[in-house]
C-alpha cells in the first residue's frame, strides 16, 4: 500500500485533496493528520526564526481554542512565545497566530492591564518551559480590570437610553455586537476572578438562555466578520442582554470590593 501526506487546498465552498493522476478511478483512504505538540512547536520555531533569535525565547505555549480544547475545522493555531526582551505584533502566517511578548512586557500587561493576556496565561499548555508558565501570577484586580469596567458601564448607560426611547421593536445588530462583547469580556474576568475555567461552549448557552435565542449571537458573528449580511435584534432580546451584562458587571464590582 503506497501512502503519500498531502495538504488539503481549497476548492469552492470546500477542500480537496490532489492526488497522483496514477491513482484515478482507485479507492483511497483519507484520513486527517493530527499535529502533535513537538510538530507544533517546531513550525512555530521556523515562523518565529525570522524575527528573533532563538536564543531569546524564553517559553512557547499553545493558547486559544486549541488549549481550551474546543478548536473545530475552522480553528486557527494561537501561540504566544516569551522572550528575553522583544515584542512584536501578531504574526499569522498559515494557520498560525503567534504573539511575541517580552517578560517585561507581561509584567506590565498583567498589573494594568489584564485582557487579553491574563486568560492566555490561564488556559496556555505548554510546548516550551513548562516550569516558567508555573511561576507568572495572574489574579484580577481593581486596577487592572478598571478600564472594561468603566467602558461596560458607560456603554450600558447608552444601550439604556436607547431601550427607553426606542419605540422600534428591532434593532441594529451593532446593538448585539455590543452587548454579547461586553458579556463575553466580563465572563473572562469573572472566571479568573473564580479561578475557573472559560467555555465558549457556555458563553454561547448564556448569550441564547439570556436573549431567548440564537439570533443575539448570530448578529454579534454577523458584525464580527464583517458580513454583509446584518441581522437585527428585538428590543426584547436587547433587554435580556442588557440585564444579564447589568447584573454580571454588579456581581463582579462586588467580587473585587
Amino acid at each position: 500500500m503506497e501512502i503519500q501526506i498531502k495538504k488539503a487546498v481549497k476548492s469552492g465552498n470546500s477542500s480537496a485533496v490532489i492526488l497522483p493522476k496514477s491513482w484515478l478511478n482507485k479507492e483511497v483512504r483519507v484520513e486527517l493528520v493530527e499535529k502533535s505538540p513537538e510538530k507544533i512547536l517546531s513550525e512555530v520555531l521556523n515562523i518565529v526564526g525570522n524575527y528573533l533569535d532563538l536564543k531569546k525565547i524564553i517559553g512557547v505555549y499553545l493558547v486559544g481554542s486549541y488549549a481550551r480544547g474546543e478548536e473545530d475545522e475552522g480553528s486557527d493555531i494561537d501561540i504566544l512565545v516569551l522572550t528575553d526582551d522583544l515584542d512584536r505584533k501578531m504574526i499569522s502566517k498559515g494557520e498560525y497566530n503567534v504573539l511575541i511578548l517580552s517578560s517585561n512586557l507581561l509584567k506590565q500587561k498583567l498589573d494594568r492591564d489584564l485582557l487579553p493576556i491574563g486568560p492566555m496565561i490561564r488556559e496556555a499548555k505548554p510546548l516550551l518551559n513548562l516550569s516558567y508558565l508555573d511561576l507568572i501570577k495572574v489574579e484580577v484586580t481593581k486596577k487592572n480590570v478598571s478600564w472594561y469596567l468603566q467602558t461596560t458601564k458607560d456603554k450600558l448607560r447608552i444601550i439604556k437610553s436607547i431601550l427607553s426611547r426606542t419605540k422600534l421593536k428591532f434593532l441594529d445588530s451593532r446593538i448585539a455586537y455590543t452587548l454579547v462583547l461586553r458579556i463575553r469580556t466580563l465572563y473572562l474576568i469573572n472566571k479568573m476572578i473564580k479561578n475557573e475555567k472559560p467555555s465558549k461552549k457556555e458563553l454561547i448557552e448564556i448569550i441564547k438562555s439570556t436573549s431567548g435565542g440564537e439570533n443575539a449571537y448570530r448578529g454579534y458573528l454577523d458584525v464580527k466578520n464583517n458580513s454583509k449580511k446584518k441581522r437585527e435584534i428585538s428590543s426584547d432580546e436587547a433587554r435580556g442582554l442588557y440585564d444579564y451584562l447589568k447584573n454580571l458587571l454588579s456581581d463582579i464590582k462586588m467580587q473585587l470590593n
